[in-house]
This record gives structure tokens, C-alpha cells and sequence, in this order.
């Protein structure tokens, strides 16, 4: 049974969480009130109403910074509404459609946490704009384990290498392979030391926990660049890269990328790419995969071949070719 409202934990309301979300993505508040279509005063209202609602700072914003900055609270809390205005935002144009239009038919599509958040998110608003009588409805798996029937899967994004332990299957469609680079956030590189190894000397590691990845960790990354070796002190480290991510442009430090999921906020300037002749060819690569069965009627096909073109786009749009 759901709880009244009045019953429940205090949630900040939405407006307060649409301002922040567009004050953190266009870093200013003056860009956030002409997105919103209200005055930056009354971003600034929300912005504080919310932080002293969570008693903690998110925004760190003043004249004498470029852009504004996120703490790591708010780098927490940026993923999860950004997340949740992608779900609301999906969910009123399905039920927007269906009162306008004949009912769509809906695909299923699951995916781990950090491709939908830095990549489906995204590219599949531009596929229901194109779309519209082709629904969409997103999950999330983990362990590359797919809800194929409790959820009626579709199509599911994972990932694959040769060496296992998750492997391409027959019919599996290619999507897009990784490469890896060092990044870090616009605003925490000074000017002209993106090609610097001592830049990346000087600052705090970000890698993501993930034992199959070796190339997402600082240690194969301290050879590579032939940086003095440094205690496990020296690194933080999270689960997930859409995680790292967050952490990296909230101006923690500086991470270890997996092209192309940054490929686009690298090319509008947001992240830059430290000393991108290193790049190196990741572990992973990306496959869609139908569900066992299902045949693959005219919206999946014309789903599965979006996705095909939009990865070919960021693929390009890194302009980065690993030598190994």
C-alpha cells in the first residue's frame, strides 16, 4: 500500500531538483533561468531551499568561478534526478502518445546502470522524436543477467570480450568497442597541461571497481605514463563508471574514460581528454542482443538500427584510434 504523502520522508520538490539539475548541466545559473523560463533569482531561491533541505552544499558558484561546480553531494545527487527526469520525462510522452495518437507499441530494453544513464538516456529521446509511434520502455540489469521474461525484455545492451567470462553469443549485433584515456573535468585542468603527465602526477585518482577491466586502473596507468608509483591513498575508487563520472566533473580528480560514452560531453567541452596519444584499446565491447524467440519485427529493427547509427557517431566524434 503507498504511504500518504504526508506519511512519507521529506522529499525536495521538483522544481527545486529541475533547477539544480540545470544549474550542474549548463554550469550557470543565468543559462539554467533561461532553459527553465524564470529569472535567475528564482534559480538561486530553489538552489538554496534545496540545500538547506539536504543541509549540505551542492553547487559551489560565485563570481570568481567560470561555471559552477558540484560537491560531491550534489554529484550523488545530480545522477539520481537526472536519471529520474529521464524516467518521468519518457513515462509522460508514452502516456502523451497514447492519448493522441493510436497506441504505440512499447519495446523493453534493459541495459547496465552507466549505458543507460551516459548513453540511452540520451540517444533514445532523439529515437522517439523520430519514432513516435514506437515506445520506449528502459530497465536496468546487473551481472549481465537480463529479466528476458519477468520484464518481457526485447533487447538488452551488454558487454562482451573473447577472454570471457561474458561472451558474444550467435545473432549477437555489434555496437561499439571501448577505448580508454585519462580526463578530468573542463574546469580542473589549467590551460595547456592537458598534454602534462605531471598534471596527472599532482592530482587525486578516480578509478572504477571493476576486476575485469585492468585498463581502468590507476596501476596499468602508472607505467603507461611512467608516473612515480603512489599509495592506494592516492586513488579513490567507485563502483561504476557513470559514478566515476559524476565524481570526475564535480572536479574530484581525474578518472580513466571509456570512449565513446564520453565522447559527446568531450567534443561540447565539458570533459577533456588528458594526453589522448596514450589512449589504449579497452577489454569490452558492446552488443544488443535479442531475446531468445523473439523474432525481429519492422520497431525492433528500426530500433536496432538507430543504435547502430548513434554508436558509429560517437565512435567518430572521440576522433581517438588506440595503437594497442
Amino acid at each position: 500500500m503507498i504511504a500518504p504523502l504526508s506519511h512519507r520522508a521529506h522529499t525536495p520538490a521538483l522544481g527545486a531538483l529541475r533547477a539544480f539539475e540545470a544549474a550542474a548541466r549548463l554550469g550557470s545559473l543565468s543559462a539554467a533561468a533561461a532553459e527553465l523560463h524564470v529569472t535567475k533569482s528564482a534559480i538561486s531561491h530553489q538552489l538554496r531551499g534545496l540545500e538547506d533541505a539536504l543541509r549540505v552544499p551542492l553547487l559551489l558558484r560565485g563570481a570568481s568561478l567560470r561555471r559552477t561546480q558540484l560537491t560531491q553531494e550534489g554529484a550523488k545527487l545530480l545522477l539520481s534526478v537526472q536519471q529520474a527526469l529521464a524516467l518521468l520525462e519518457a513515462t509522460c510522452n508514452d502516456i502523451r502518445g497514447a492519448v493522441e495518437t493510436s497506441p504505440a507499441q512499447v519495446l523493453n530494453v534493459s541495459s547496465s546502470q552507466s549505458v543507460a544513464t551516459l548513453w540511452l538516456a540520451q540517444s533514445m529521446q532523439r529515437f522517439s522524436q523520430a519514432h513516435p509511434d514506437i515506445a520506449l520502455a528502459f530497465h536496468q540489469h546487473s551481472n549481465q543477467k537480463p529479466a528476458w521474461k519477468t520484464q518481457g525484455i526485447d533487447l538488452a545492451i551488454l558487454h562482451v570480450r573473447d577472454a570471457g567470462p561474458h561472451f558474444a553469443q550467435e545473432g549477437d549485433i555489434a555496437l561499439m568497442e571501448e577505448t580508454i584515456v585519462p580526463f578530468c573535468s573542463a574546469d580542473h585542468v589549467p590551460r595547456g597541461r592537458e598534454n602534462d603527465a605531471r598534471f596527472i602526477a599532482e592530482s587525486r585518482w578516480i578509478e572504477e571497481r571493476h576486476v575485469g577491466s585492468p585498463e581502468t586502473g590507476w596501476d596499468l596507468w602508472q607505467a603507461r605514463l611512467g608516473l612515480q608509483a603512489r599509495g592506494r591513498g592516492a586513488t579513490t575508487a567507485l563502483s561504476g563508471f557513470a559514478t566515476v563520472v559524476a565524481a570526475v566533473q564535480a572536479g574530484a580528480g581525474v578518472g580513466l574514460g571509456r570512449l565513446p560514452f564520453i565522447s559527446e560531453d568531450i567534443a561540447r567541452g565539458r570533459l577533456v581528454a588528458l594526453m589522448p596519444q596514450t589512449c589504449m584499446r579497452g577489454s569490452w565491447r558492446y552488443v544488443a542482443r535479442v531475446r531468445p524467440g523473439r523474432a525481429v519485427d519492422a520497431p525492433l529493427a528500426k530500433l536496432i538500427a538507430f543504435m547502430r547509427e548513434d554508436a558509429l557517431r560517437l565512435t567518430a566524434l572521440a576522433g581517438l584510434t588506440a595503437r594497442d
